[in-house]
């Protein structure tokens, strides 16, 4: 199946489409994390997960390229080496399951990764992974993977790295700068995989203005509300969400 694109849809699926990613730039806006866990699952059954993945990643990773000129000088180097090279390795191989698995599979999947890494977050659980150059590199791997796979790479990096030592700003500077790597190592690996077309890219261009006005509403909100609750809150709503967008993949592909 060819993947289709916004001038493909019809006005009441566009407006669903651009309330969902000002949500999703909310989310991401407040939190810091989570906006491609609610725009992926919503735009891959609307047009297709490789259109979805194509605008996640290219969204993710301008919103987090804006934050990298003040992290790198807090990131850990070791911890970017590992990590990142760790999910380089992987992303290829997530966008070739992607390509790979039939559309409704491939939605049927994201959806059931987002249940599962929204649920860990939520609950606060770790990844049981070793505290070593190890942990690292296999957390690397799994966070690269679900990177290429369906744009939805952060919850095992955020899972990681803050139950480890350091201060908030180095977390926040690890998180942010390994993120950007590897987001910049997805971009390439579409294109090498076809992934990345004009419509795609497109597409990410009219959404961008939608996804980041809604980031600034989030950030006002951020200072409005206590941070635990609404996080709470925020990915409660979108555990939710994701268990709806997977049975409504499960009755599509019965049907």
């Amino acid at each position: 199946m060819m993947p289709i694109g916004l001038s493909d849809l019809g006005g009441l699926q566009t407006t669903g489409i651009v309330l969902v990613v000002c949500a999703a730039g909310m989310l991401r806006g407040f939190s810091g994390f989570g906006s491609s866990l609610l725009m992926v699952p919503v735009l891959a059954l609307l047009i297709g997960p490789t259109t979805a993945v194509v605008i996640g990643t290219l969204l993710e990773g301008l919103a987090t390229l804006m934050l990298l000129p003040s992290s790198v000088a807090h990131a850990d180097r070791g911890r970017l080496l590992t990590m990142g090279a760790a999910g380089a390795i992987a992303i290829p191989f997530g966008h070739l399951a992607l390509l790979t698995l039939d559309p409704t599979l491939s939605n049927l999947a994201i959806c059931a990764a987002v249940v599962v890494m929204s649920g860990l977050v939520w609950q606060g659980i770790g990844l049981g992974v070793p505290r070593d150059t190890r942990g690292e590199a296999g957390t690397g791997l799994i966070s690269g993977f679900l990177t290429g796979f369906g744009s939805i790479g952060g919850p095992p990096l955020v899972l990681y790295v803050l139950a480890g030592a350091g201060t908030a700003v180095e977390k926040r500077a690890d998180l942010i700068v390994v993120a950007g790597f590897t987001q910049a190592v997805a971009i390439v690996s579409m294109i090498a995989f076809g992934l990345l077309t004009f419509s795609g890219a497109g597409d990410a261009a009219l959404l961008a203005p939608v996804f980041f006005g809604g980031g600034l509403l989030g950030a006002r909100l951020f200072r409005l509300a206590s941070e635990q609750t609404y996080q709470r809150v925020a990915l409660g709503s979108l555990f939710v969400a994701a268990v709806l967008l997977l049975c409504l993949n499960v009755l599509k592909l019965l049907g």
